[in-house]
């Protein structure tokens, strides 16, 4: 029989907690500048505040709060240069993974699952269900740095996304059109990660990133 240690126990209170806020983040429940209350979250989320302050210290680390004298942790407000660097360095870090997942392609089920994710934004799009697409977009970036074996990107890729996506979520579920254009950008990094060619794999996949960036500039910045 497996028992749980406290230290286990706490950790994934921990992770948890990481996750509720940075879903919030990029879902918008938590908005920039906004103030996290810790009584209100430890309420919320379950948790004492020892993880909670770990969690929040964690997040801050990686750019997604700030901890500010007498306020505590506050949503982090981005700056049009901060737009630029963050989409800059994600054509780049994505791009690679994009790369190393037409290498891996054959392995496990990643064909299936990639597959399968394009036959469901194709659903979606039928369908005309934006609000689905929002999770379906973040799924499949998530399944192409999984795909590409590396653990440094599946630590260094997911912080950049939280900002990035909450811009382009908010802006998307205004536009439908925002959402072709995503799954059709979509498909051809598939279609090339799927025929097993890094290179336009790379390629589709950083222009794709790019262009994400001129949208997410185009929008409200101070955001």
């Amino acid at each position: 029989m497996t028992t749980t240690t406290s230290k286990e126990h706490r950790q994934t209170a921990v992770d948890a907690v990481i996750e509720a806020i940075t879903d919030g983040v990029k879902d918008g429940r938590y908005a920039p500048g906004q103030r996290l209350v810790e009584a209100d979250l430890t309420s919320e989320l379950g948790v004492s505040r020892g993880p909670l302050r770990e969690a929040l210290g964690r997040l801050a680390a990686e750019g997604v709060l700030e901890i500010e004298p007498y306020r505590g942790a506050v949503v982090r407000r981005l700056t049009r240069d901060d737009l630029e660097d963050l989409f800059s360095v994600r054509e780049v870090l994505e791009g690679e993974a994009a790369r190393l997942a037409a290498q891996h392609v054959e392995e496990r089920d990643h064909r299936a699952r990639i597959e399968d994710a394009m036959r469901t934004a194709e659903e979606l799009r039928t369908r005309g269900d934006i609000a689905t697409y929002i999770d379906a977009n973040s799924r499949f970036h998530e399944l192409i740095v999984e795909m590409s074996g590396s653990r440094l990107l599946a630590r260094l890729v997911p912080s950049l996304h939280v900002h990035a996506f909450r811009l382009l979520f908010r802006q998307m579920l205004m536009n439908k059109a925002a959402m072709e254009q995503s799954i059709d950008e979509h498909q051809a990094v598939a279609d090339a990660i799927l025929a097993g060619d890094g290179k336009l794999a790379e390629k589709a996949m950083r222009r794709h990133v790019r262009r994400s960036g001129e949208q997410a500039l185009r929008a409200d910045v101070g955001a």
